[in-house]
């Protein structure tokens, strides 16, 4: 496979800004290690700036498209981007939802992708499809790559479509994070030069100097990296690898994986676009990660645009561990 851009008109896809929280967008602008944010993104979107990495992960950014009643898929095809795609009121909205997608690749240094994902989606590769972001890659915010590192997570390595033409992608740097169990699949069933890094039970057995000399010696081969044990990798762990390796800002684009990323505390943000149409059916975020009455993540809406009526577009910092100091009766239970 090789890398292919598509049109992005920008007068198209223009978005109608109606609400912002400029104190903490000004506070993630100050921290920020970008200069300024590309011609073409403020001209469709805004100003967009994301704060330095913490010391032992990456900064990370989830972005899902959901349909009015909150599911990401539909139940006969089940290709996330379709939900922007078929709201066939606003075809250019679609196109936006796509485009933001792009602009969040143009900052990252790397892409999570479900396993599940790329079994759905066989053409996928996160790269930037609209050529002026890969320019604004290079020549606004200082990246050294076409597009940001595919990291496919997997529990044990036998949901990986092994064939899939993200790791044959010209110019397109791919890894894959899996568990003990899943390296030694990997080592059995993955034909593609590839180079195994652990296990790693935690980041005190993580040599990162040996890693990165592996990989420049070995610059065409697949890295994987073994976390945890058995069939459980440890996504602490693997997130301290990547950081270490350089990939500063992270896209986690498996919806799984977002939620996982929320329990532990090490999802930062989330772009999370409504597409006006509707879905049913179960496949929804965080089906399987409930969180609990008394525990769960909070969101403040840093930004919100809208396309026409069709499309709302949020972005939304995430916050932990707040606890209810002053409990108020809910009169709803009355």
């Amino acid at each position: 496979m090789e890398m292919i851009t598509m049109n992005f008109p920008a007068e198209d896809m223009k978005l109608t800004l109606v609400n912002k929280a400029d104190e903490i967008l000004a506070e993630l602008k100050e921290s920020s290690n970008e200069k300024s944010t590309p011609d073409k993104i403020k001209q469709v979107y805004s100003e967009l700036f994301f704060p330095a990495s913490p010391e032992d992960r990456p900064y990370t950014f989830g972005s899902i498209v959901l349909s009015m009643d909150g599911k990401m898929a539909y139940e006969d095809d089940p290709q996330g981007p379709l939900v922007a795609a078929k709201n066939l009121l606003d075809l250019d909205g679609g196109l936006s939802d796509f485009w933001i997608l792009n602009v969040l690749r143009a900052y990252a240094d790397g892409v999570i992708v479900g396993a599940g994902t790329l079994a759905a989606e066989p053409l996928m590769i996160s790269n930037c499809f609209d050529q002026d972001l890969v320019d604004a890659r290079f020549e606004v915010l200082g990246k050294k790559t076409v597009a940001p590192m595919n990291v496919v997570v997997s529990f044990d390595g036998t949901d990986i479509p092994l064939e899939h033409g993200i790791f044959s992608t010209e110019g397109l740097a791919a890894a894959i994070a899996t568990s003990p169990d899943g390296g030694e699949y990997l080592k059995k069933n993955f034909k593609r030069e590839h180079i195994v890094f652990g296990p790693y039970l935690s980041n005190q057995d993580v040599d990162v100097e040996a890693i990165k000399a592996a990989m420049a010696v070995h610059e065409n081969a697949i890295p994987i990296f073994l976390t945890g044990e058995g069939s459980n990798p440890d996504s602490a762990v693997l997130m301290y690898i990547l950081k270490k390796i350089g990939l500063e800002k992270l896209i986690i684009e498996s919806p799984s994986y977002m939620w996982h990323l929320m329990s532990i505390g090490a999802m930062d943000e989330m772009f999370i676009n409504y597409s006006s149409v509707f879905v049913g059916g179960h496949k929804a975020p965080g089906g399987f990660h409930a969180f609990s009455v008394d525990a769960h993540p909070h969101s403040q809406i840093l930004t919100t645009a809208i396309h026409q009526n069709n499309f709302i577009f949020t972005r939304q910092k995430l916050y932990y561990g707040l606890v209810e100091d002053n409990p108020v009766r809910d009169e709803r239970t009355m």
